[in-house]
């Protein structure tokens, strides 16, 4: 036998396990070096599985429980070799359309069992493939905060605020209210409109109008924040900082700053004391009274951000009664009702059909966007919220607020009809962070009978997802005009895209049946398998409408819900 064998060759007596130690070795040798092996490694555990899957669903025969190792000798000679392979490929062609299928879920949830593989899937990780960022800090409260921005550092492009949002180098503005911002260093800042500061680094930082007070912990010292005449350096203490058209001054309120003026030398500045350095007047530092109530420190503003939370909640609750009431509702989960202890969602449409009520699987509670409302949590593979909803309909609109953690799926789920028959939609976001809408526009095909009508449009949107919105509470929104024949996405009440259906694939009557919220189908006998696409995440509030509503309405929605 020849002591190096090719890669189909240990493939084939891997898979009938007739690798010995030196085969073995050779196998994670080639998949280690050459990228073709790992690749033919990989069409060949896609191939092999599918098949498997295949042939699950055949009824069993005599012949088709002989095990492969009672009918091929383990030293199998090069026509034997041949035979097999050309076997086998023949079985994988008539297999084409199943593996095509089921080639995405086979990649992204099988694990193969064998040492070699995951040796392969180790080494075919590079560094290039991890995925990094270049935030420095991360907004953690906003409290009755007015134009909210920050610009990047190279001034060209600009985006609002919101909380738990990681943030860049770049310049943060603020005309009113208070924005505490946390460096990655540990420093933590207020910031106090009106403000302007520029974020350099995770430990530097440099004001351009406006007043902050930072806390620095020991861990965090260093920090630095510069303005045009002073230079003020952190030992792990407390301090404001000021900076108007009177010129920069630093209150030190615990510890004490390193403080450089120019080219002078550092000084060191203790608690209690108040320099400024006055524009326009020599180079010098005068002492000021203290003024510790002019700069809100952490504790202040979490006392503000419990007021303005209640105040918020509250407006929302006068929206969402309001909203109860619009008869373009089909189903309204407004999650707003005590869910601990309950395993059904009440469906909140005015007046209420107890019909539309949904069945609670897995999921549990959490808290929703404000500390008194409560959420569902969906995370593992059969959390989802069983809704049956009858009827037909023409446009549809579809509103939520989600906190997704990770798109861990393909397809990850927000409002999917079970079967997807003719007129059903499906909402649903992929693992690219685009946002998928489609209505089956086809019947489906049974054993006597094809299936007739045109393929569905898939209506994407761009890609809004990065890792960095982790956490944060989103709006997300799709309107299926039926009277314009348009599809419209929506992110926090902004038109993500428009996108224009077909004549022959507009689909007049929509219809939703039985549908699961967070999830996809369900298993109807005892050994059928489900499609795993569950959200990784919250969703806070659900509305349905029979209509296609405006961007005004979409817009006053995320006003009136916004945290």
């Amino acid at each position: 036998m020849s002591s190096s064998k090719t890669i189909e060759e240990l493939l084939l007596a891997s898979e009938e396990g007739t690798l010995n130690s030196a085969d073995r070795e050779q196998l994670n040798e080639l998949l280690r070096r050459d990228p073709d092996a790992r690749a033919k490694f990989a069409r060949w555990q896609m191939m092999t599985i599918s098949l498997q899957e295949g042939a699950s669903k055949l009824p069993k025969t005599e012949s088709s429980s002989v095990h492969a190792e009672s009918i091929v000798p383990a030293e199998a000679n090069q026509s034997v070799w041949s035979e097999r392979q050309i076997y086998r490929w023949v079985i994988a062609s008539a297999a084409a359309l199943l593996i095509a299928v089921t080639f995405r879920w086979v990649q992204l949830e099988t694990r193969p069992s064998a040492p070699v593989a995951e040796t392969a899937a180790t080494n075919t990780r590079t560094s290039a493939s991890e995925p990094t960022s270049s935030g420095v800090a991360v907004v953690t409260q906003l409290v009755n905060a007015r134009d909210a921005v920050i610009r990047d550092a190279s001034g060209t492009n600009s985006k609002s605020l919101s909380v738990n949002s990681a943030l860049n180098p770049g310049s943060v503005r603020l005309e009113s209210g208070w924005a505490q911002i946390e460096f990655l260093n540990g420093a933590t800042v207020v910031l106090h409109g009106p403000a302007e500061m520029e974020l350099v680094s995770a430990a530097e930082a440099i004001m351009h109008r406006g007043r902050i007070r930072a806390e620095v912990p020991p861990a965090a010292r260093g920090f630095v924040v510069r303005t045009n005449d002073m230079k003020v350096v952190d030992l792990g203490t407390e301090f404001g900082l000021e900076v108007s058209e009177e010129g920069s001054n630093v209150q030190v309120f615990d510890g004490e700053v390193e403080l450089q003026v120019d080219e002078d030398q550092p000084q060191l500045v203790g608690a209690g004391k108040s320099l400024q350095r006055r524009s326009g007047v020599g180079i010098g530092l005068i002492d000021l009274p203290m003024t510790p109530e002019r700069f809100v420190d952490a504790a202040e503003l979490q006392r503000l951000a419990e007021t303005q939370e209640n105040q918020r909640y509250q407006q929302w609750r006068e929206a969402s009664e309001s909203l109860r009431n619009d008869p373009r509702l089909i189903a309204y989960f407004a999650m707003d009702s005590p869910l601990k202890g309950q395993r059904f969602l009440s469906n909140d449409t005015v007046p209420r059909n107890a019909d539309l009520d949904g069945a609670i699987v897995g999921a549990t509670v959490t808290k929703g966007r404000w500390d008194a409302k409560p959420a569902l949590q969906f995370k593992r593979p059969g959390d989802r919220v069983r809704v049956n909803v009858p009827g037909e309909f023409g446009s549809l609109t579809m509103a939520t607020w989600v906190r997704i953690d990770s798109l861990d799926r393909w397809y990850n789920s927000l409002f999917l009809t079970d079967s997807y028959q003719l007129g059903e939609p499906h909402w649903q976001i992929l693992d690219t962070g685009e946002i998928h809408f489609s209505v089956r526009a086809s019947t489906e095909a049974s054993e006597d009978q094809p299936s007739v009508g045109p393929p569905h449009h898939v209506a994407l949107s761009p890609s809004f997802w990065n890792p960095s919105l982790s956490g944060q509470w989103l709006h997300l929104a799709v309107v299926y005009d039926v009277e314009n024949a348009t599809t419209t996405h929506y992110l926090n009440g902004d038109v993500l895209s428009v996108d224009r259906i077909p004549d022959h694939q507009l689909v007049r009557t929509t219809r939703i049946g039985m549908a699961s919220i967070g999830n996809w189908s369900t298993p109807l006998e005892p050994d059928e398998h489900f499609a795993i696409r569950n959200l990784n995440g919250s969703m806070d509030e659900l509305a349905i409408f029979a209509a296609a509503l405006s961007p005004t309405e979409i817009k006053e929605m995320v006003e009136h819900g916004k945290p």
